[in-house]
C-alpha cells in the first residue's frame, strides 16, 4: 500500500477550510508563475496526488500527465473534470518513469520530494524526461520555515500522520542534489498556521512579509531549474 492510500478519500478536505484554501492558493499561484504553463505544452506533474494542479494547468490548454504511486490518490484525480486541454494519469514509481527521454516540455514536483525514498533518483528521472530547453519546477515545504515545524509537531502527536515519513529540504539541499542553482526562486507562506485569521488578513501579511523577509523564513519555496541553459546546466 502506498503512503497516501489511506488519506486519499479525505486528502482535499483541508483545502475546503479557510486556512487550507489560503495555503493552496499561495502555493498554486507561486508554482504556476514559475512554470508559466502555455497552451499546447506537454507537462508532467510528478507526485500529482489528487490532481488539483494537473487539472488547473490543463485548464490553460496544456496536455498534462499526472503520475503518482498511490492508486487511491489517482482515483480521486481521475474524478475531477477537465474543461480544456487534457489530463491523463498513470500509477508509477517516480524513480522509474515509463517515458522516453526528452519527452516533456516541463515537469513539476510539488511537495513530493518530502515523501520519496530516494530524492536524488527522482530528480534525475525528472530531468531525463524533460526536453533540453525545458524546465523543472519544485515546490518545497521549506525546512527552515514555520510550516515544516508545524508538520513535525503534528507528526509527533498523530501516529497516523503522513508527515511522520516526511523529510524537509532547504533550497541549498536541492541545489546540492542537482549540482546547480535555480534560475528563479520564490517564497510563500510567510504566515504561520497559528497566525491565520482570514483570507484577507492572510494575504495582507503574506505580501508584506514577502517583500521584507528573507527566503529562509518562507514556509514554502518554489524553485525553477532550466534544463540545458548555459547559465544553469542541470547535471544529469
Amino acid at each position: 500500500m502506498a503512503l497516501f492510500d489511506k488519506t486519499a478519500e479525505h486528502y482535499d478536505d483541508f483545502c475546503q477550510t479557510p486556512l487550507g484554501a489560503f495555503v493552496d492558493a499561495v502555493e498554486r499561484e507561486l508554482v504556476r508563475e514559475l512554470m508559466n504553463p502555455q497552451a499546447g505544452e506537454n507537462l508532467i506533474d510528478l507526485g500529482c496526488g489528487t490532481g488539483s494542479t494537473t487539472v488547473d494547468w490543463a485548464s490553460h490548454g496544456c496536455h498534462m500527465t499526472g503520475v503518482d504511486e498511490s492508486a487511491m490518490m489517482l482515483a480521486q484525480a481521475r474524478a475531477k473534470p477537465v474543461s480544456q486541454g487534457t489530463a491523463g494519469y498513470i500509477q508509477a514509481d517516480l524513480a522509474r518513469l515509463p517515458y522516453p527521454s526528452a519527452y516533456f516540455n516541463g515537469g513539476l514536483l510539488q511537495v513530493t520530494l518530502e515523501f520519496v525514498l530516494d530524492p536524488a533518483a527522482v530528480l534525475q528521472e525528472a530531468l531525463r524526461v524533460i526536453k533540453p530547453d525545458g524546465r523543472l519546477v519544485i515546490g518545497l515545504i521549506n525546512a527552515s520555515g514555520p510550516w515544516a515545524q508545524h508538520y513535525q509537531n503534528r507528526a509527533k502527536t498523530h501516529s497516523s500522520s503522513v508527515y511522520r515519513s516526511a523529510h524537509f529540504f532547504t533550497q541549498s539541499a536541492i541545489d546540492q542534489l542537482l549540482r546547480t542553482f535555480p534560475s528563479a526562486v520564490r517564497g510563500g507562506l510567510y504566515i504561520g498556521p497559528t497566525e491565520f485569521l482570514s483570507a484577507a488578513q492572510g494575504w495582507n501579511i503574506e505580501r508584506s512579509r514577502a517583500a521584507e523577509r528573507p527566503l529562509a523564513e518562507a514556509g514554502f519555496l518554489g524553485l525553477r531549474y532550466e534544463q540545458g541553459q548555459e547559465a544553469g546546466v542541470l547535471k544529469t
